[in-house]
């Protein structure tokens, strides 16, 4: 992990992202949203959107996907950081806890952007994509172990 930038911000943005990362896991939509800026706006694989509710609804699609014993993992992370605002990029993915891989489930490249409100870190932009390969268009598959 590398932090850029204001340091003490940057370890703040590792316990944010720790915070997130479980809201995800486990689905609560509350603890996800109250993360989010009202203004979220987010750029995935197969949709963007603007706004807390749309934001909201997008995870609500998810829940048939999500079952206990999850768990982020990320790799190659970059977190730029200064005192109101901070980016993480990285290599993420959601598979099962105990860390042996899923097929099919590959590593996508995410950025988040963080902004502070008062005392508190909100995400206002997330952006993931699955790499593909130009000639085939077929995805790239990375192994980090």
């Amino acid at each position: 992990m590398k932090v850029t930038g204001n340091q003490q911000v940057g370890q703040e943005i590792i316990a944010v992202l720790k915070q997130w990362d479980q809201a995800i896991c486990s689905l609560d939509l509350h603890q996800i949203i109250a993360q989010c800026s009202a203004d979220v706006s987010l750029f995935d694989v197969s949709s963007e959107l603007v706004g807390v509710s749309a934001y909201q609804q997008i995870w609500t699609r998810y829940q048939d996907y999500f079952q206990s014993g999850l768990r982020v993992f990320r790799d190659r992370i970059h977190i730029q950081a200064e005192s109101q605002l901070a980016f993480v990029s990285c290599f993420s993915k959601i598979d099962v806890e105990s860390g042996i891989p899923t097929p099919n489930i590959l590593w996508c490249r995410t950025t988040i952007c963080f902004r502070k409100k008062g005392d508190q870190w909100k995400i206002v932009h997330q952006h993931i994509s699955l790499p593909t390969e130009i000639q085939d268009r077929e995805p790239v598959k990375w192994d980090f172990s």
